[in-house]
């Protein structure tokens, strides 16, 4: 049985308010983002299911888990794809003149995440799209090859460090696209961030988990999209 205004979120970390701890290289999770303040002020029951490093594919068997048992939100956020953008960098590094894929290809990306999404209609739930935050390619790269893995073998594959943020921005438009689809909503995170002058005071050192700031502009976007959604629902 559906149970009204209850709102589950399926994503790797950036919803779960992970971020890096403050003149440490580890991460931990804060409530700068404040799901749990937003849901409340709109009458939401929220149901957080977010898991760090989490793919798409994971999230389909986790949200099949979910549906199966009959535990029917009425909206389901999905936030995936930083992660399935991401490459094996150690094997990039070490051949640097072979074809390396992401995480998750694109097809196999753009399919499961329409394949949840009809999965979310059939059981009448709302399917609610989130873009994905951008990110700082120079400050990930640096962060990747901080141990010591070659920044110019990753180089000579990219051919431009901006191809690591062109190649997150594709599954981002992806989302986008697959958010018009009759039935959905969507959340734009990204546009928060890319109407700041710059990105850097909203990133961590790693380059793609907001700080703080960033945090505090994800609340902001969710905020004034939580003031949309009852009517959809």
């Amino acid at each position: 049985m559906q149970t009204n205004r209850v709102i589950s979120v399926f994503d790797d970390s950036i919803l779960k308010g992970v971020r890096m701890l403050s003149g440490t290289n580890r991460y931990g999770t804060t409530n700068d983002i404040g799901l749990e303040s937003i849901a409340a002020q709109h009458d939401w029951i929220l149901d957080n299911r977010s898991r760090f490093g989490c793919m798409i594919q994971k999230g389909e068997q986790l949200l099949n888990r979910q549906l199966e048992k009959g535990e029917l939100p009425t909206a389901v956020l999905l936030e995936y794809g930083g992660n399935d953008a991401d490459f094996r960098w150690a094997e990039i590094a070490a051949r640097p003149f072979d074809e390396h894929q992401p995480n998750t290809p694109m097809p196999v990306y753009t399919e499961t995440l329409r394949r949840m999404i009809g999965t979310l209609k059939k059981h009448r739930v709302r399917p609610v799209l989130s873009t994905l935050p951008p990110i700082s390619s120079e400050r990930y790269l640096d962060w990747i090859t901080r141990d010591g893995l070659s920044k110019e073998s990753i180089l000579t594959w990219l051919g431009d460090a901006n191809a690591i943020y062109r190649c997150q921005e594709k599954y981002s438009r992806a989302i986008e696209r697959l958010a018009a689809e009759p039935g959905c909503f969507l959340i734009d995170l990204r546009s928060a961030f890319l109407e700041q002058r710059s990105l850097l005071p909203f990133l961590c050192e790693d380059g793609i988990h907001p700080n703080a700031a960033g945090q505090r502009l994800i609340r902001e976007a969710l905020s004034r999209a939580a003031d949309r959604i009852p009517s959809l629902v």
